[in-house]
């Protein structure tokens, strides 16, 4: 069964002790006023419902976040909603950091066939204009509690390289609390500052 809706007027309270913080251009009601979104454009946006708490903050807007400053927003606004709508851990956790690289000589597909593929010439085989679309590194975790990926894209049309560093967990013995997640953050902004940039330059 669906979860129960949250209550309307604390939604409402969640965005007022939002706004002082964080400015929202637009606030609406969605699925049936189960929950609300907030929304600076596609990519800076809140979304709080039954079952699904989502923050994307956009870092280089025009109010430029550095990786801490991200970290901040998305853990002030989770420990806000949490706290007025009576939700004391989560079950499951995603923590995504997308990333725009320039690519070596300005040419992301053959920096992508030559360096990451390794080999060009696969692509071929399929016929006339394909090319390597990318690439995606897994590593699951031991205790099954979920896993960490990295994929590399060559972005259309542009001179740079996607990456996008995905860390999924799940609960085990216990609900995930806010400590958690903000290690989870802080793991992903780091790896893909240290390791994924290593592996991009080698």
């Amino acid at each position: 069964l669906p979860p129960p809706a949250f209550d309307k007027a604390d939604l409402q309270k969640v965005f007022a002790d939002i706004i002082p913080s964080y400015s929202y251009r637009s606030f609406e009601f969605i699925y049936n006023d189960r929950g609300i979104q907030l929304n600076n454009g596609p990519e800076d946006t809140v979304e709080i419902r039954p079952a699904l708490f989502q923050i994307q903050a956009k870092m280089d807007g025009s109010d430029l976040l550095l990786a801490d400053q991200a970290e901040n927003k998305a853990l002030k606004i989770l420990k806000i909603a949490a706290e007025r709508l009576h939700v004391e851990g989560f079950l499951q956790c995603a923590v995504s950091i997308l990333a725009s690289v320039d690519a070596p000589e300005d040419d992301a597909t053959a920096f992508m066939a030559k360096k990451l593929l390794h080999d060009e010439k696969q692509a071929v085989v399929l016929g006339e204009g394909y090319f390597g679309g990318g690439v995606r590194f897994r590593r699951l975790r031991e205790d099954q509690s979920g896993e960490d990926a990295l994929s590399i894209e060559p972005f259309v049309d542009q001179p740079s390289l996607v990456v996008n560093h995905q860390i999924a967990r799940g609960a085990t013995t216990a609900p995930i609390g806010f400590d958690q997640v903000s290690t989870w953050i802080s793991d992903g902004f780091d790896f893909v500052a240290d390791k994924a940039m290593r592996l991009l330059s080698e």
